[in-house]
């Protein structure tokens, strides 16, 4: 499938694989300390929107004069993706789940004793990205060295008194409820209005959606969200409500996210600005429908009146 021309993805190790890779074809590797003449040149005349893609868990801070050159290429004319969004972070999302009045995995200090708690890093991933940087910026992203938690092999499932008192003030680490009913995880990728929903099968304690078969998927435009109906496609109505309540909050332009279950209670636990495919492209048809809906998110907008 051709790849969109007109899209150039400004990325730190994020190319090869990440689903984008898939679906733009132009891309400048990004350095921290870049100046705008990088970014500048690698925009040549046919480029009409630009993707900041570094898997930071708050690459609002990458590059070092980000919004600077997000400001400059708005005076360009060229469209910035998720311009002004970049934060990641676990905490992060459960402050936006709330303010939205929707479900988050975000614990209660006070609780059941034999309440069983999912204790992470705040950082995505275990902070393994962060972890890549050179040293010299690695007290800017990366947590401090004496963290409880140093990587996403390390996250505990605890009963709420076997957790730490001392963690639930540690601003490195969240504390979340154990969310279990069966090995079901939702996966949703977003481009413009175009979105799909796998529901994938994963045994481990960490999901994580890998095409295992028996998944399956519907595509739905982010317009007809809020008038889905019960069980639409066969995906049960809470997954489409919790879905329709972020996407009107926070309307990302290029985006995944992850959504667990207790059978009958649907909370999205995961946002990623970065997803990772594989390194062959996806030959579903909704992959198709993803290229669409990008396409048509940097058409540009038609003049009325214009002949």
């Amino acid at each position: 499938m051709e790849k969109l021309s007109n899209l150039l993805v400004y990325e730190w190790d994020t190319w090869r694989g990440y689903l984008i890779s898939h679906l733009a074809g132009a891309h400048c590797p990004a350095q921290w300390d870049d100046e705008w003449e990088v970014l500048d040149a690698a925009c040549g005349p046919d480029i009409q929107a630009v993707l900041f893609h570094h898997r930071l868990s708050n690459a609002a801070l990458f590059p070092r004069q980000r919004p600077v050159f997000e400001r400059k290429l708005a005076q360009r004319g060229i469209k910035v993706l998720n311009a002004g969004l970049a934060d990641m972070r676990k905490r992060t999302l459960h402050a936006m789940l709330e303010n939205a009045g929707l479900r988050s995995a975000r614990a209660a200090r006070e609780g059941p004793a034999d309440q069983f708690l999912f204790v992470k890093t705040d950082l995505n991933y275990g902070g393994e990205a962060e972890r890549a940087l050179p040293a010299d910026l690695q007290g800017l992203f990366s947590a401090p060295a004496d963290c409880p938690i140093r990587g996403w092999d390390d996250y505990r499932l605890l009963r709420r008194d076997e957790v730490n008192f001392t963690w639930w003030d540690n601003p490195h680490l969240v504390i979340e409820n154990f969310i279990a009913h069966d090995d079901t995880i939702y996966r949703i990728y977003g481009c413009g209005d175009a979105m799909v929903c796998i529901r994938a099968h994963s045994p481990d304690l960490i999901k994580k959606e890998m095409e295992r078969a028996g998944d399956r998927w519907v595509c739905i435009d982010r317009r007809r969200l809020a008038a889905v109906a019960d069980d639409h496609g066969g995906f049960p109505r809470d997954m489409w409500r919790q879905l329709a309540g972020f996407v009107a909050h926070y309307p990302f332009d290029y985006f995944c996210l992850d959504v667990i279950h207790d059978a009958t209670r649907h909370t999205i636990i995961d946002l990623n600005l970065t997803p990772f495919y594989a390194a062959q492209p996806p030959t579903a048809d909704w992959f198709g429908f993803l290229r669409r809906g990008l396409q048509e998110l940097l058409a540009p907008p038609i003049l009325v009146g214009a002949v």
